[in-house]
């Protein structure tokens, strides 16, 4: 059962959070307005809007950003805030009764713990329920309502014996390739060809067909004879003569800035892409160095706590300064050692599950060895 100081203690880092949160976002915004804001101006007049019209549209744009904001320094403002807070708890003697109570320093962490988990919990639900619902407005330009056309990512289709879909780009919100292409290899045609069309659309699986593309408007002649007996089941030209169905498992997200894409899936979208069949080795090890960590971001926030409160409420120090000091060099250099391992697991020099997982066993150990510093 939480006591007062509990709660008290709790509601601290949350309210620091926040407070740093509305901080360093505005500071965010400030800098990226300054840099950008040509990029706005010239986006509005294109839609000739009025000055009233390009502010809403900048309010409109930093708005939707505050998730995407949220995920990407949410984790550092939690261990930012727990310092903070226990640097204002020493300067103000606040530790010192509890202490003389006989309660353990270590008491204080359980506050401590309890935040961290309530704002770990936000960004869990801020990256599995809130990111993938605002994909396309998170990839819209600056001071545009809508997500614009972006090059092509050329891929490989694995369960097709890698058949290569490429195209000129692709227009996000209708889910459109444009200037499609589809070489089809010999185990598919023979001989092999490429068929081009105007556009294509990727279509979900359903109770009536196969997830596929749907080849709209074919630009080269298709000869059906040509098909192999395993092409026949997979490319269906439609009864039009124009379009054609490609049974594939490659997704239209699949097909433009990818590495950026993984921020904006849930892990049950991520954990459907590495069983997927036509997702190939290197693009199924990025995908699995991010579920994983995403398991482990909480867990070394909450590692991060424990190693902060020792360092900075230390048995034998100078003064307050120093401790935070050091608390910040310290977590520090293990969120670069963090940063580096996950470098490595992307550059095939460690595999993903070990290089989200070793910054955990490297945290966890320091954990244990700065627990014989904090006061008594």
């Amino acid at each position: 059962m939480l006591t007062t100081f509990d709660k008290y203690l709790t509601s601290r880092v949350l309210h620091t959070f926040v407070v740093f949160f509305i901080a360093t976002y505005g500071l965010y915004i400030v800098i990226d307005l300054f840099t950008n804001v040509d990029d706005f101006q010239r986006n509005a007049a294109g839609e000739e809007r009025s000055l009233l019209g390009v502010t809403q549209s900048i309010g409109h744009y930093y708005l939707f950003r505050i998730p995407e904001f949220f995920e990407m320094a949410g984790p550092i403002l939690i261990v930012v805030s727990a310092i903070a807070v226990l640097g204002l708890l020493e300067k103000h003697s606040e530790s010192h009764p509890i202490l003389a109570a006989g309660i353990p320093a270590f008491r204080l962490l359980r506050p401590l713990l309890i935040g961290g988990g309530l704002l770990n919990l936000m960004l869990v639900v801020n990256q599995e329920l809130i990111l993938p619902r605002l994909a396309v407005q998170l990839q819209t330009p600056r001071g545009s309502d809508s997500a614009s056309v972006q090059n092509v990512d050329p891929v490989y289709d694995y369960y097709n014996h890698m058949m290569h879909i490429d195209g000129k780009e692709v227009v996000i919100e209708d889910h459109k390739l444009i200037a499609a292409s589809f070489w089809l290899p010999e185990e598919l045609s023979v001989p092999s060809c490429s068929l081009e069309a105007e556009e294509a659309i990727f279509i979900e699986e359903n109770t009536k067909h196969p997830s596929g593309w749907l080849l709209k408007n074919l630009i080269s002649p298709f000869e059906e004879s040509k098909l192999t007996e395993t092409g026949a089941t997979r490319i269906l030209p439609r009864p039009n003569g124009r379009d054609v169905f490609v049974v594939s498992d490659v997704s239209f997200d699949q097909l433009y800035n990818r590495g950026r894409n993984l921020k904006l899936l849930s892990s049950l979208q991520l954990i459907n892409r590495i069983r997927n069949p036509s997702t190939g080795r290197v693009p199924v090890r990025s995908q699995s160095l991010a579920l994983h960590s995403r398991i482990t971001r909480p867990i070394l926030s909450l590692l991060s706590l424990s190693i902060a409160l020792p360092l900075v409420m230390r048995r034998e120090s100078r003064s307050l300064i120093m401790n935070m000091t050091l608390c910040a060099a310290v977590l520090g250099v293990f969120y670069i050692a963090t940063q580096a391992s996950l470098m490595l697991g992307g550059t095939q020099f460690l595999r993903a599950d070990l290089a989200a997982w070793f910054p955990v066993i490297l945290t966890g150990s320091a954990s244990v060895w700065t627990a014989g510093y904090i006061q008594t």
